[in-house]
């Protein structure tokens, strides 16, 4: 994507719950820093659900003074997730926003970093992110071990549920995110939390269905400027529910664990024809040879017509094209398999052979099979 040579408005969607004290300190922070930023148009927005503290009314006393400065008021607390799904949907629709920046009330997320993430607006990125946990980036000193050991776990459960790895700050709220094409196609409805693990579907939708072109910027994750952090050691397990939840729907597992019972399938003929042709006594190459290849075209049948049926081979001269093609990328598994089934044999002997074939399939064949049938086969990333 090409870098945007035209300012953009950008929506700085804010939540609060009794943070009155923290909210009178954050404007006139964030008066300091927006007038510096000369390329793009940036607003706030504030989104109070009834805080008794007055919150609400700290705001509206400021925006006399301030044009920039927006509130949105909600009747109850329902949650941050609930809080910013109705911030950025107002965002988008009442004021028009281009990107959107999440954001804490509470000095957590320093407001001076907030032009660095805007930079890179610049450079043609969807999605920015204000890590913690690439070089340059931090979480507070006194935290104590247990506090940063959830947050580490919690962010590493986030990378490996959602099998993003290249992303490594997963759980951080300070997040600037492009609406149109992206977050504009978003089913608010559809979010899976309404508390803090908001974070993780917002990201999966970001990075996993859209596609975004994701830039991580270091920065020094703050403590609270006052009043009390409302960190949860049970997000972990509301993180948790989200991932799954979103990966149920995630056409990229669902087509692996179609391709995996193929591969089940294909386990069971394999074993099967292997343990016949035991009792026939067969050598161990033509027993480990063929009782593979019968696996394979019981593979390539159910995967073409189930598994990568959006990419259905049709046409008998392209079927038996890309059936030959598929027995030639299947000639590694093929290998592999025949090398370790007759180490196997020579090192613990034949009776071992059901033991032997399923670990070889989960822990070599199947990750290999599955790259090459999607490099090479049904060619799709």
């Amino acid at each position: 994507m090409s870098a945007i040579l035209d300012g953009v408005k950008i929506i700085i969607v804010i939540p609060t719950y009794n943070e009155r004290e923290n909210t009178q300190k954050m404007i006139p922070a964030l008066a300091e820093i927006l007038p510096k930023i000369k390329k793009h148009q940036v607003e706030v927005l504030y989104v109070d659900d009834s805080s008794p503290d007055g919150t609400a009314g700290e705001i509206k006393e400021a925006q006399s003074k301030y044009s920039w400065l927006h509130l949105l008021e909600g009747s109850e607390k329902k949650g941050l997730g609930d809080a910013y799904s109705r911030g950025m949907q107002y965002a988008m629709k009442e004021l028009g926003a281009d990107y959107l920046l999440e954001f804490d009330a509470d000095f957590q997320h320093p407001p001076q970093d907030i032009p660095r993430l805007i930079a890179e607006i610049d450079n043609g990125y969807d999605y920015i992110i204000a890590s913690r946990y690439v070089p340059g980036g931090s979480i507070p000193a006194n935290w104590t071990i247990d506090r940063k050991a959830v947050s580490f776990i919690g962010n590493l459960v986030a990378r490996l549920g959602l099998l993003i790895p290249k992303i490594h700050d997963c759980t951080g709220g300070f997040k600037l995110s492009r609406v149109k094409g992206f977050m504009d196609q978003f089913d608010f409805s559809s979010l899976l939390s309404q508390k803090f693990a908001y974070k993780i579907h917002l990201l999966a939708y970001m990075v996993i269905t859209r596609n975004a072109k994701v830039k991580e910027v270091p920065f020094g994750f703050g403590n609270r400027a006052s009043g009390r952090s409302k960190y949860l050691t049970n997000e972990i397990k509301e993180s948790l529910k989200v991932i799954i939840l979103f990966q149920t729907k995630n056409p990229k597992i669902i087509k692996f664990f179609r391709f995996a019972v193929v591969g089940f399938m294909g386990y069971i003929v394999n074993a099967s024809t292997l343990y016949l042709f035991t009792v026939l006594k067969w050598s161990s190459v033509m027993a480990w040879g063929v009782s593979t290849e019968l696996a394979i075209i019981s593979n390539f049948t159910w995967n073409n017509f189930w598994t990568f049926r959006d990419q259905k081979i049709s046409g008998m001269s392209r079927l038996l094209s890309k059936f030959v093609q598929f027995n030639l990328t299947s000639m590694g598994g093929l290998l592999i398999q025949v090398a370790v089934g007759t180490i196997s044999d020579r090192a613990l002997g034949p009776q071992y052979r059901q033991l032997v074939l399923p670990v070889a399939i989960a822990l070599l064949v199947l990750p290999y099979n599955f790259l090459m049938y999607n490099l090479v086969i049904w060619k799709k990333k």
